[in-house]
């Protein structure tokens, strides 16, 4: 019988809602459309108590809970037991405990609270639910799974209408290829692009990249990165003032004071523009790139157009290439050419198209050379084709070793014996044990080895077929004092200061 007593209330309720709505500015009230018990409890701030499969309604959202309390005059209940709001376009709000106001259609959510829209869930502990904007938000913690990406933040809001996730503080999104960390953060569902407007960090089994402002498609692993970011690989790390990044292609691009940096092999390399291919370990750099490798007691300088770096997998070294207006700057050697390559594997330079190189006072041209160093020191150096070696006695006297072919050999960075191979001609200043020359030695001979003492031809070995003419320093005719092909190019020997930054 109290069941049906408990009616009576319900029907007068239903049949007072048309003068109900009119006393609150026509606002849409929340109907009650079953309970298994109702009360009228006038000693609990006149609120209807709901009981058993309770469900209620406003406009197309829908209430269902174990228990409630209803103020019909204030137009808001409260639901005990798997609460739950139902909104038409499948958006879901389940807790413990939910506090619905009709006026304001605001759900606030308590314990054990799930939201889902069909394409995403969230889990927190408090949820607040702006019905008519369909805005969720929560300050307390909480779990956004959106098809493979996995977001966690100390608070934020989810727009269903757009799909636009806004979070704050302690930012994690996790996806099956990287892990991304952040302290603001933006994320579109509908473009799969998240982003970050703070220090934002995304790991990978591959490297390690970071910025303080940009955007991450997740779909397509396409990235930009802005305000001094940096990828850190196993094999190096480089920073620039932004990135565009390709995580399926390996492919970036840096824009801007770019700094790659090797600190096992201690390179490093600035620049103005770069393209990293993270799968061929390789890095172009232009805009006025210089490379420089620190050794304990010295450092090697290198700057062309075009500066590339490549890493070889199988020996963990790297290879440095310099295009285009190549410089070098060694202590004991200085050289310029077209192109050169920097080997750390073997520790072979090699220079390539009009080389010219400098050790000490003496000057090395030919088509190609290549440099062999022994730790820090030179150890050897080949000239491959039209070879000289131009040894400055002073302004007026140079002698010099030619060849098609020569070999170098060097003892503490000076030159101590050349090997000529074919074509040799050589002009060299007699001296006596005092600085006075005794003459000048013109000769040409197929092969010949050339030993040297503190820059001074001291002995001259002729193998095949030599020829030569010793002339007095006052009859050595001019004409013969420069061998063909001699270019003294001092003034394009490079210099310590131009590969210093200003």
């Amino acid at each position: 019988m109290r069941i049906f007593a408990a009616m009576r209330p319900l029907a007068l309720i239903l049949l007072l809602s048309p003068l109900f709505l009119f006393a609150q500015d026509k606002k849409e009230p929340i109907n009650i459309n079953h309970a298994d018990y109702l009360d009228y409890n006038k000693n609990y701030a006149n609120a209807d108590r709901l009981i058993g499969h309770v469900s209620m309604s406003q406009g197309n959202t829908t209430l269902s809970c174990d228990s409630a309390w209803f103020w019909k005059s204030e137009n808001r209940m409260e639901a005990f037991g798997h609460a739950y709001l139902i909104q038409s376009g499948g958006i879901t709000v389940s807790s413990d405990y939910m506090m619905y106001d009709g006026n304001s259609k605001t759900a606030f959510a308590q314990r054990n609270v799930r939201m889902s829209d069909g394409k995403m869930s969230l889990t927190t502990d408090v949820v607040q639910y702006d019905v008519t904007n369909k805005i969720a938000s929560y300050v307390t913690g909480g779990k956004i799974v959106d098809g493979e990406n996995t977001m966690t933040s100390r608070s934020g809001s989810y727009h269903t209408k757009t799909r636009e996730y806004f979070f704050k503080g302690k930012i994690k999104l996790v996806n099956p290829e990287y892990t991304m960390e952040s302290d603001t953060l933006n994320y579109n569902g509908n473009k799969k692009t998240a982003y970050f407007f703070g220090p934002t960090y995304i790991y990978s089994a591959d490297n390690l990249l970071f910025c303080n402002y940009g955007w991450y498609n997740t779909q397509n692993n396409t990235c930009q990165f802005s305000k001094r970011a940096y990828i850190l690989s196993k094999e190096n790390r480089i920073d620039s003032d932004s990135f565009l990044y390709n995580r399926n292609t390996g492919i970036g691009r840096a824009f801007g004071n770019i700094l790659l940096r090797d600190t096992i092999q201690k390179i490093t390399i600035r620049g103005g523009k770069g393209v990293h291919h993270r799968f061929e370990k390789t890095t172009l750099i232009t805009g006025d790139p210089i490379a420089f490798k620190e050794f304990e007691e010295d450092t090697v300088f290198i700057k062309a157009k075009f500066l590339f770096d490549k890493l070889d997998t199988a020996t963990n070294k790297r290879t440095l290439a310099a295009y285009r207006d190549a410089k070098i700057f060694k202590p004991d050697v200085q050289g310029v050419a077209d192109s050169l390559s920097y080997s750390l594997s073997d520790s072979v330079i090699r220079f390539f198209y009009d080389p010219i190189l400098w050790n000490e006072s003496n000057q090395t041209t030919g088509d190609t050379i290549y440099i062999f160093q022994k730790g820090r020191a030179m150890d050897k150096m080949d000239v491959l084709q039209n070879a000289m070696i131009i040894m400055k006695e002073d302004s007026l006297k140079y002698n010099q070793i030619k060849g098609k072919k020569l070999n170098a050999l060097f003892a503490d960075n000076k030159l101590y014996k050349v090997h000529v191979r074919g074509n040799g001609q050589s002009v060299y200043y007699a001296k006596e044990d005092t600085s006075d020359y005794m003459g000048v030695n013109y000769v040409e001979c197929t092969n010949m080895i050339i030993n040297i003492n503190d820059n001074k031809v001291k002995k001259v070995t002729f193998l095949v077929t030599p020829k030569g003419t010793f002339y007095p320093l006052d009859k050595f005719p001019e004409e013969k004092s420069k061998l063909r092909g001699f270019n003294w190019s001092i003034d394009k020997r490079p210099l310590r200061k131009e590969f210093l930054r200003k």
